[in-house]
């Protein structure tokens, strides 16, 4: 299945910046029609039409007076036309054409003797007689003026100005509308890190889209788990410990009771015979050793759980490794009274281990064969490979009415532990009366 397309926000922006102009364009063009149909109807009513161009000649006059101008100025008639870029404006007198906003300057009658008169025809009004005429005051007399005013193009293009500058100001807003959801999804974003820093790990990271901040949010999530799976296993060490030190308080009172119990009669001589007071003496070595292998065990446990990383030693052979250990695991078990029956087979695969971890296993293991195995049936020592692995199995009869429950666990856990820290396998099973304990190491090729 192919992987789902990446869409970065660079490329997002831009489609944004994109989509967010043309929407802009289009808004520009849509309110230019409005304006263009608007502006024309409001235009088409004649009274509006007249009063602007009333107003215009208002202005026109209010000029003239205040410069003193002559029929004769063309300039700055020419100055004003030009600042009142939407005004037609031409000047008669005497039926004859002395001035026009547009027309070329050798048009003139006043200035140009050849320019043309106006004809027989046209002696009683302007070019224009559509539009009306207006009289203006100059300093060498009245003038009869035509002044068109174009409302429409001048309120349409001051209009166009304004809307040029709207739709300018709706592009970030636009880009700002288009980019809600990336703004929305960074603010989810905050506020579940922020949940996260509180303490919260079960509320998972919302992962979606395929951009950089898909990989960012996938990322806390995983990292929102790891911190989870940590304090989970942190609590499990905690009720580990917690558990380990009531097994312990528990195993460590039994003797300890007894062994008071001992001194105290000793201490006060309530015994009858020489030889009780020798058996109480030899209750309390046993108690003694009995308590000193409980804290041998917790020792071991407490230096395995470290979280120093186990050096291991350089690869060696089966034999090398197991051979002396066992020998001194089946003399103490003979010494006892218990019987081995060892099946090594003629392998002898190349291990790595920590000779140190093996010897405290084996002596461990020996510890629990002397508490809980039934001396009557023999204790099975066999030589096992599966997998890639090889090493052994120990495999015993535990004693009728012992419970494995009863027992200290701090050994069984250390064994556990130290396994661990090899890279090996530790599998430890019981079924009815059959306890067996298999330790696999991973075969050094």
């Amino acid at each position: 299945m192919a992987a789902p397309e990446k869409h970065g926000l660079a490329k997002q922006f831009t489609r944004l910046i994109i989509l967010s102009g043309l929407a802009s364009f289009l808004l520009l063009g849509f309110l230019q029609v409005v304006l263009n149909k608007g502006l024309r109807l409001y235009f088409d009513q004649p009274e509006v039409q007249t009063k602007a161009s009333q107003y215009q000649v208002n202005e026109l006059q209010n000029y003239i007076t205040e410069n003193s101008l002559s029929s004769t100025d063309i300039k700055k008639l020419t100055d004003w036309t030009r600042s009142h870029r939407y005004n037609l404006l031409e000047l008669y007198r005497d039926q004859k054409l002395i001035y026009s906003s547009y027309a070329p300057r050798h048009y003139y009658k006043n200035n140009d003797p050849e320019a043309p008169e106006l004809t027989d025809s046209h002696q009683h009004g302007p070019f224009y007689d559509w539009s009306p005429v207006y009289t203006l005051n100059f300093s060498d007399g009245e003038i009869t003026a035509l002044l068109y005013y174009n409302g429409f193009d001048a309120c349409y293009s001051t209009g166009c100005d304004l809307l040029l500058i709207i739709c300018l100001a709706s592009f970030p807003l636009f880009f700002l509308w288009g980019s809600r959801g990336i703004v929305k999804y960074i603010v989810q974003l905050s506020e579940e890190i922020q949940a996260m820093e509180g303490g919260d790990l079960d509320h998972p990271i919302t992962v979606q889209g395929s951009d950089e901040l898909t990989t960012l949010a996938s990322s806390l999530d995983s990292m929102r788990l790891t911190l989870r799976q940590q304090h989970e296993d942190e609590a499990a060490a905690a009720a580990k410990v917690k558990n380990l030190i009531t097994e312990m308080s528990h195993d460590l009172r039994t003797p300890l009771t007894t062994l008071l119990l001992y001194t105290e009669i000793l201490r006060h001589r309530k015994y009858e015979t020489t030889a009780q007071a020798e058996d109480y003496l030899a209750k309390i070595d046993t108690k003694a050793r009995q308590l000193k292998q409980l804290s041998d065990n917790l020792f071991e446990y407490a230096l395995v759980t470290r979280d120093t990383v186990a050096v291991l030693d350089p690869p060696a052979r089966f034999s090398q490794i197991f051979e002396e250990p066992l020998t001194e695991m089946v003399g103490e078990l003979q010494e006892r009274g218990f019987a081995c029956a060892l099946e090594l087979g003629e392998e002898d695969d190349t291990l790595t281990v920590k000779e140190q971890y093996v010897r405290r296993i084996l002596d461990n293991i020996t510890s629990n064969l002397l508490k809980y195995a039934d001396p009557a049936q023999d204790i099975s020592v066999r030589f096992v490979k599966e997998k890639g692995k090889a090493g052994l199995a120990f495999e015993n009869a535990v004693l009728p009415g012992q419970h494995r429950t009863d027992s200290t666990k701090v050994g069984l856990t250390s064994i556990e532990t130290m396994m661990e820290k090899m890279h090996a396998e530790c599998r430890i099973e019981q079924s009815g009366e059959r306890f067996c304990i298999t330790l696999l190491f991973p075969i050094t090729i």
